[in-house]
């Protein structure tokens, strides 16, 4: 390779760092408001969860405990991953996780039914297991759109239900671990955690009076639940752009680092070409010189007699 050539490879190498190094402070910066989206989240999950304790208090029986489990049960599977690069295999773990899910559960593929957040996990899923998947959606990275594509899923998730004898709505998705960039894991979504709400009977109201339910339960019961699959929706949402986000900074920290480490090889290689260049020129010039003496002393002796 020429030095020229050596000169605008390195250029090109200098660029792509700044791109790289512009794209993990992006990445970087991106991850906070999701941080502290899920936490608000997670705050006003509390909330439904003290509403819940107030049908508990005054004795309310509308937790049904879970239905026992039959043969050739049916699934729906809500995966959720991305559609933007530089994550790595962020859609296949989810979707690898999944099919581990199935096999440990001693689950049939042929009875798991698919609902896809991300056209590129949606592709991953459909070549697989193209009859089975009911949905694919679009991801969003913007926190303003997390409750709308919340509440578009639940309304797929009714009519599938609806239409299909599911036992389970499961969803999958990524989240972020200080010691991995990205983690797949499970919710359970459907039915509510049965054990989770009797639990509450074990909590005490926390105010000085008991709670008072202004509207009749029923129609109060349901517009909590929708709360609370809607909280549990965009926080698994929420947490996947997060660990998307962590995954493509932890990528892009490792490329940076990959591109001055050939940075440094390609200069310490230019470097050594040129100084051979110009030993080369030296050697060249001094030859020369030292051919050009005999020339000079004939020339002088022709003069000389």
């Amino acid at each position: 390779m020429s030095l020229e050539a050596l000169n605008k490879r390195i250029k090109t190498t200098e660029d792509l760092r700044d791109i790289v190094s512009t794209m993990k402070m992006l990445s970087s910066v991106s991850i906070g408001p999701y941080e502290k989206a899920l936490a608000s989240l997670k705050e006003y999950g509390k909330t439904v969860m003290d509403a819940f304790l107030g049908f508990v208090i005054n004795g309310d029986s509308s937790f049904a405990p879970p239905k026992p489990k039959i043969d050739n049960q049916k699934v729906l599977l809500v995966l959720i991953g991305t559609d933007n690069g530089l994550v790595g295999r962020f859609n296949r773990d989810v979707f690898n996780f999944s099919q581990k899910y199935l096999k440990e559960r001693g689950i049939l593929k042929s009875n798991a039914l698919y609902l896809c957040v991300g056209k590129r996990i949606g592709s991953i899923t459909s070549n697989a297991v193209s009859e089975s998947l009911k949905g694919t959606y679009a991801i969003s990275n913007s926190l303003k759109e997390l409750a709308s594509i919340a509440s578009t899923l639940l309304i797929k998730i009714n009519d599938i239900l609806s239409q299909n004898a599911i036992q389970e709505v499961i969803v999958f998705h990524n989240y972020k671990e200080p010691s991995h960039p990205q983690q797949p894991r499970h919710i359970q979504l459907m039915p509510l955690p049965y054990e989770r709400f009797m639990e509450l009977k074990k909590r005490k109201w926390d105010g000085k009076s008991l709670p008072y339910l202004p509207a009749p339960k029923e129609q109060l019961f349901t517009a909590l639940v929708h709360e609370y699959l809607t909280v549990s929706l965009a926080g698994s949402l929420t947490a996947s752009l997060a660990a998307e986000h962590y995954a493509r900074m932890v990528n892009m920290q490792q490329a940076e680092k990959n591109i001055d480490k050939s940075l440094e090889e390609m200069n310490l290689y230019y470097q050594q070409a040129r100084q051979s260049e110009i030993t080369d020129e030296l050697i060249d010039i001094v030859s020369g010189a030292e051919a050009m003496k005999p020339k000079k002393m004939r020339q002088f002796r022709d003069k000389s007699l």
